[in-house]
């Protein structure tokens, strides 16, 4: 039974840790029991050293998530013994963890028009509670939908001066591509002083040590610019809208809601880089993870579960958890995230929860930027004006940085003894993989350089931290035959998504 908290943190950070535990969009800290008491910190680092070197141990279960999921699920890491924060979880004083009222779900046909409105009231309430009291706000600003809400509805809270302070705009691309030029073009028409921090193979590498210095919990490729991020001086805290569409549009990676599929694919293991015994034996823990909040939170329909594990495993442990890094030295709010403005859009039908939401509160922000294009598309919502001039749609070349610039660098760091030794991959199918991945030619990424990347990254983290394996299964025939088909389906998709990129 624990007795206590300890926080290795200072008061100012500690008194910050849980005050928006019941947002989605919040952070999820680590923790250790040890010896009757709970530690409990920001920062991963500050956790594993708690822990004796001839007791850290990887958590099997965590690198079959990510090799089948890109992200870890629930409240795991890679280190047994080392959790996350739960979801909508705070932690008392005595230790036992306290649970926010999760929203319901309904299916209100509200006016669109109506619907519309009611949300940016609530964004904005929602806004003036991150800024209050603060001298200088930082918005993380692209060529998105979401940002440029973002954008003005605190441009709106500027004019109307119920904010009176500064605004620092953050971008993050390559100079040429839309991201970098339409949020260049929104700072100008708002007198915002803007910040542009560029990416190229260098940044990237770098973000390699960065996560693996953070965990290995995701690729290093959603890092982007935040270690840039965090060292910008004068900011008070820093705004993001990454849960704009998810909560706004009801849209998770380009998918709407209806058409969410459940967290767990059919097959964790389609590249046969795990070792079947591997998968067996961690699997009921793993469908634990994904499903077992179903004990607790109850839905009438399918798409309510599969938004809950949406917000719950992909949002929180995939791009919010990104975003701890940069709130270790800044504080960072999520727009789109207060259980009020959430709570409104789920109460919704989701078929209400589309673009036209967004249409409508576009049209009325400041200065006419909603009318500007949309980065991802060269046009705006409605389409009334096209970007016809040579812009990127992507705001970096990862693809090519990854195979190119840094396939000697990471190829070194995915073969090294450290990875091959864990006796948790098969082997034989890595090293086919390791092979076949430089032979894709597309400037965007896909599942094989997510792959590829976090490894590197894995690499690192296990050096770093002295991680080991308690249990190394040997290879069976089963293996052998997911090599063969494995790197066969990897040649299939990997050819499949050139035709799809071209």
């Amino acid at each position: 039974m624990l007795t206590s908290v300890y926080y290795k943190m200072d008061e100012k950070h500690k008194n910050e840790l849980f005050r928006y535990y019941d947002h989605l969009g919040t952070d999820y800290p680590y923790y250790l029991e040890e010896n009757s008491r709970l530690i409990i910190s920001k920062n991963i680092e500050n956790i594993i050293n708690e822990i004796p070197q001839t007791q850290r141990t990887i958590d099997s279960a965590g690198i079959i998530e990510i090799i089948s999921n890109s992200f870890l699920l629930s409240n795991r890491t890679l280190v047994n013994g080392v959790k996350r924060a739960p979801w909508m979880g705070k932690i008392s004083d005595s230790g036992i963890w306290e649970y926010s009222e999760i929203p319901n779900h309904s299916n209100s046909n509200l006016d669109i028009e109506q619907a519309a409105k009611v949300l940016k009231l609530h964004l904005k309430n929602e806004m003036l509670k991150y800024i209050d009291k603060r001298n200088t706000i930082g918005i993380l600003l692209s060529g998105g939908l979401d940002s440029r809400i973002v954008a003005g509805v605190l441009r709106e809270l500027q004019l109307s001066n119920e904010f009176k302070g500064d605004v620092v705009a953050l971008t993050w691309g390559v100079t040429e591509s839309r991201d970098v030029i339409y949020a260049s073009e929104i700072c100008k028409k708002y007198n915002w002083e803007w910040n542009h921090l560029k990416l190229d193979a260098e940044v990237l590498e770098a973000n390699i040590y960065t996560a693996a210095k953070i965990g290995a919990e995701f690729s290093p490729l959603h890092l982007h610019a935040m270690s840039q991020v965090r060292e910008v001086k004068g900011i008070d805290a820093i705004i993001a809208g990454s849960y704009g569409d998810s909560v706004g549009r009801a849209e998770y990676s380009g998918r709407h809601l209806l058409r969410v599929k459940e967290t767990l694919p059919g097959n964790l293991n389609k590249f046969g880089l795990l070792k079947s015994e591997v998968i067996r034996s961690n699997y009921s823990s793993i469908l634990d993870d994904a499903y077992g909040y179903k004990k607790y939170i109850k839905r009438t329909q399918e798409y309510q579960y599969r938004e809950i594990e949406q917000e719950m495993h992909y949002m929180r442990r995939k791009l919010q958890a990104c975003m701890n890094y940069i709130s270790e030295k800044t504080p960072v709010y999520q727009l789109f995230t207060d259980p009020k403005t959430f709570g409104f859009m789920w109460g919704l039908d989701p078929t209400v929860r589309n673009d036209k939401i967004y249409e409508i509160i576009l049209k009325g922000l400041p200065d006419e930027v909603g009318s500007m294009p949309w980065a991802r598309t060269g046009r705006s919502l409605n389409s009334t004006v096209i970007d016809n001039n040579t812009t990127l749609k992507t705001h970096h070349k990862y693809g090519l940085w990854l195979r190119n610039d840094l396939n000697n660098f990471i190829t070194k760091l995915v073969t090294s003894d450290r990875i091959l030794n864990l006796g948790i991959f098969n082997e034989k199918a890595l090293l086919k993989l390791i092979k076949i991945w430089p032979k894709s030619s597309t400037i965007t990424t896909n599942q094989i350089d997510e792959i590829i990347s976090w490894l590197a990254s894995l690499s690192l983290f296990l050096e770093k931290y002295n991680i080991n394996n308690s249990f190394t299964p040997p290879t069976n025939f089963r293996d052998k035959l997911n090599s063969f088909y494995g790197i066969s389906y990897a040649k299939v998709y990997q050819m499949a998504r050139e035709k799809q990129r071209k």
